[in-house]
């Protein structure tokens, strides 16, 4: 995901991610099917549908030859992305290492984020390009005097989305048991090189994850916190929808908007766009233009819109019983140990994240994948036994350590 570089094979638009994920797809997918990856569970099934549908849709509006090659790249980026996450990680040691490996992604990318705010010139993109074709240089206005970090991805604001995936793993797997300064400055990492992409939705997902997780401690002496929390949001759902003249929605795009005017055009996407959901409901608009108003912008900036206005109602429901599935199915999981315990809801806090920061942009590119596997990445909690691993990798404060048997000295 670190490696912007775009190559053809054919008909065939790579980039190192697509790659990855082409060579891992029939493997990925005969280890699910031969029980590797534990029982088949609904969410598997469903990114199947949210695939075969959305191919049936773009045949219907576009044309075989067209949806051929769509549905080609949604199966690679799709399922691809989700049954890799699935298959392999199985345990808490490898939610460990993804957690890991996220935190120091954020390390590694945090200086040059800083070099592209500070110089106003994306320094990795520049890097990468004198070897091969990269991403487009994004254009951006500075915000606070400073550009807006794309770094090694298609636009700022899916920098900032893929550093939010990182902070609820870093804060609540990675950083367990280790010393107060130690745990404070990973996760200042991880929120610094969130903040120089200076996206409003990125930054709000990122700041709901904080707050999630700070309820976690704060109140983790209480067995019905969440329970508690689950309830205060449904009220202010209720009272919002009741006694507002504006819906939950658009409450919500008009908090995570970094500004007024980004606010409107959230609004006007998300009126318009739903209002072509209802004029075609079953298999959509394609991927031509959609019914807006004059002087609108052609961008639909809202994931979880965006497959219902292409593919029909049927892709967005099914996409929701992705989302829902996994969280849900995970949410409700009972005997788990401490440390599986703290995966749950890191795995939970990022989907969380995920979830307000669809409301404000369109998920593609590695962001796509990420949001997919990381979708996948939980769903071994559901067979989990309850029952610690350990990990010579892991620190000594975080591994189960169990006593020594003592050998008398007759016996030496």
């Amino acid at each position: 995901m670190l490696i912007p570089w775009q190559f053809y094979i054919g008909p065939l638009h790579l980039s190192a991610t697509r790659a990855v994920l082409l060579i891992a797809l029939v493997p990925c997918l005969v280890k699910w099917t031969s029980g590797q990856a534990g029982p088949i569970r609904m969410p598997d099934i469903a990114v199947l549908l949210f695939i075969v549908w959305c191919g049936i849709a773009t045949m219907q509006i576009e044309g075989a030859g067209y949806a051929v090659q769509s549905v080609g790249m949604l199966l690679i980026e799709t399922a691809g992305a989700y049954f890799l996450a699935r298959v392999y990680i199985r345990t808490e040691d490898d939610f460990y290492a993804l957690s890991r490996a996220l935190f120091w992604v954020m390390a590694l990318l945090l200086p040059f984020a800083f070099l592209e705010a500070i110089t106003k010139q994306p320094v990795l993109m520049d890097l990468f390009g004198r070897v091969m074709r990269t991403y487009d240089i994004a254009g951006s206005d500075p915000r606070w005097g400073m550009r807006r970090a794309q770094t090694v991805f298609q636009h700022p604001i899916l920098y900032g989305v893929f550093c939010g995936i990182a902070f609820a793993p870093t804060a609540l797997v990675l950083t367990y048991g280790r010393p107060l300064i130690e745990r404070g400055a990973m996760v200042v990492i991880v929120v610094a090189a969130a903040f120089f992409s200076l996206s409003s939705g990125p930054m709000t997902a990122l700041a709901l994850q904080i707050a999630l997780v700070c309820w976690n401690y704060v109140l983790k002496g209480f067995p019905g916190r969440w329970k508690l929390f689950w309830g205060i949001l449904a009220f202010v759902y209720l009272f919002v929808s009741v006694f507002s003249h504006q819906s939950p929605a658009e409450h919500l795009i008009n908090l995570v908007a970094f500004d007024k005017g980004s606010a409107w055009q959230r609004l006007l996407i998300w009126n318009y766009g739903t209002g072509s959901i209802a004029a075609h409901p079953v298999f959509g608009v394609g991927f031509g233009d959609w019914a807006r108003m004059d002087g609108q912008t052609s961008s639909v900036d809202m994931f979880w819109i965006i497959s219902s206005l292409r593919h029909g109602i049927l892709a967005g429901v099914f996409l929701a019983m992705v989302y829902l599935g996994a969280a849900l199915m995970v949410g409700f999981r009972k005997g788990l140990s401490p440390a599986q315990l703290r995966c749950r809801t890191a795995y939970l806090v990022a989907l969380a994240g995920f979830f307000v920061a669809g409301w404000t942009v369109d998920f593609w590119g590695e962001v796509y994948t990420a949001f997919f596997f990381m979708i996948g990445s939980g769903l071994w909690l559901l067979t989990a036994t309850g029952e610690e691993h350990e990990s010579e990798e892991m620190p000594a404060c975080q591994r189960n350590l169990r006593p020594r048997r003592v050998i008398p000295a007759r016996q030496r």
